[in-house]
């Protein structure tokens, strides 16, 4: 060090590592060094890890859940870093790391075998085992051992000491997803809680996703737990002691001007989510509001002869037919995307079989000529719509959705809430679909719910805004058209056609 006898240095190099072993918080400056961008919440953090870890309760394990939004280095803080530090204080005892895959937990082992490779004899002397991979390495002394598993792996093995769990739900689509919550809490309860020994701490790091994940289960069911959140713009008694509307970690950059910007640019773009997404992910708050996935004041309405030119436009089906009441109705409705707008402009919502479905879907193509693209799901009574009725005509789309119903909800949500999807004003089905949308997900039937969630999941995230195609019509052919429509109505009138009948034709 420049300017330092090296007396001077070595003094000073024997107190930071006297300081980096007694103190988490200074084990962090000193094996990144100056990689290590210091901010309020890293050390805030620091201090309760380690005082969780050190306090002898006398329970049988305590938990330690701590919430920070994405991309605050919450990870680099404790995941990457902890166990290595952890180990040298309490060099026989076993961690276990778990994320949402192998490769993640793999990776924050590997960040650990590195600190106590470079770091851990000259802090504590500990020495490397027989075993040492990114997956499982241990100490000599053949006690201290860290596991890096996958969530979902099946974890195995001697009862740890320490269990670190950084981010078990990946993705928006896991989250929605009441299959997979549920198979994560099962593995909770069946393996990880079986794998703790007598005295053990659990430390649960997420972003949340849900108001129905692990976090807020763990909540709920369990008895020693402590919770940790730290929203992104602050809130009333604030843990870190920022005013209100203060940024969370202005030392890396986003500051209270980068908060606004980001947060306005957030909210206001569909494909992120919106706010229930942002109080979600960086708030670390998700809640129900209602019970309701799409809130009843979120939905325009229009007049049809008040739209001079519709732009792209599309036919979504969902299908499920068997002619049983206790069956699911068959939607087909007709979308159209004008500009940033989105217009649902018919509904047809009934009990259905095969041949009436189809018929079905040939009237309303007649009825809105300039449908470009016919969207049905590719899969069950789909698939047979989608071989006959490309042997008709042009523009059948087999659609293949991802993730479950919620998700998909949740992926188009933003661009209703915003304002940006319209409904006509006036129409016998509108108030039955947007009943059917409040309700959702517990509502007995969601075939509307499914068909418009395919049609605004295609025209939002669709490979750009075809422009001025040969879909597009004027207000000559929108009067022509609704005359024409006029005297068709008959041909879906409930009145004049049976459902049910040996026909199942109009």
């Amino acid at each position: 060090m420049s300017g330092l006898s090296d007396r001077e240095y070595l003094r000073r190099e024997m107190a930071r590592r006297e300081l980096a072993r007694k103190s988490y918080r200074r084990y962090l400056y000193y094996v990144h060094g100056d990689l290590w961008k210091r901010t309020r919440m890293s050390d805030y953090l620091a201090d309760e890890i380690q005082k969780f870890v050190e306090e002898n309760t006398g329970n049988a394990y305590d938990v330690l859940i701590i919430k920070t939004p994405p991309q605050h280095g919450k990870s680099m803080t404790i995941t990457e870093s902890f166990p290595s530090w952890y180990l040298g204080r309490f060099p026989r005892n076993r961690v276990i790391l778990a994320s949402y895959n192998d490769d993640t937990a793999k990776r924050f082992g590997r960040k650990n075998i590195e600190k106590v490779e470079q770091f851990g004899a000259t802090l504590f002397g500990l020495e490397k085992g027989y075993i040492w991979t990114t997956t499982e390495f241990e100490l000599s002394n053949g006690w201290g051992r860290v596991i890096s598993r996958g969530v979902m792996s099946g974890i195995t093995g001697n009862p740890a000491n320490l269990l670190i769990i950084d981010d078990p739900i990946k993705n928006r689509e896991e989250a929605d997803s009441e299959t997979y919550r549920g198979k994560l809490w099962a593995e909770w309860q069946n393996t990880l809680k079986s794998r703790l020994a007598a005295g053990a701490k659990v430390i649960v790091i997420m972003t949340p996703w849900h108001e129905d994940d692990l976090a807020a289960r763990l909540g709920h069911m369990e008895a020693n737990v402590k919770e940790i959140r730290l929203p992104v713009e602050a809130e009333e008694l604030d843990l870190l002691g920022r005013a209100v509307g203060d940024s969370l970690c202005p030392e890396l950059g986003k500051d209270n001007r980068w908060l606004a910007q980001f947060k306005d640019s957030y909210i206001n773009d569909p494909k992120e989510g919106g706010l229930r997404a942002w109080q979600a992910l960086y708030q670390c708050s998700p809640r129900v509001e209602g019970g309701n996935v799409v809130k009843r004041e979120w939905w325009k309405r229009y007049s049809p002869r008040d739209i001079t030119t519709f732009g792209t436009t599309v036919i979504s089906v969902d299908a499920t037919f068997k002619d049983k009441e206790s069956n699911d109705f068959v939607a087909i409705e007709v979308w159209s995307k004008r500009g940033a707008f989105y217009y649902g402009r018919y509904c047809l919502n009934r009990h259905m079989d095969f041949p009436a479905t189809m018929q079905a879907i040939r009237t309303i193509r007649m009825l809105f000529p300039e449908t470009l693209y016919v969207l049905i799901e590719d899969k069950a009574n789909g698939s047979a719509i989608i071989q006959t009725l490309r042997h008709e005509f042009p523009g059948v789309i087999a659609i293949n959705p991802k993730g479950g119903k919620v998700s998909r909800v949740n992926a188009v949500s933003p661009a209703i809430e915003s304002g940006n999807v319209f409904l006509p004003d006036g129409e016998l089905w509108t108030e039955e679909f947007i009943d059917q949308f409040t309700g959702f997900p517990a509502v007995p039937h969601d075939d509307m719910v499914d068909a418009c969630s395919q049609a605004l999941g295609f025209l939002l995230y669709s490979n750009g805004d075809p422009g001025e195609l040969p879909g597009t019509v004027d207000a000559r052919l929108i009067e022509e058209r609704t005359q024409v429509r006029q005297e068709q109505e008959m041909f879906l009138s409930p009145a004049l056609y049976d459902p049910y009948g040996s026909d199942g034709v109009f």
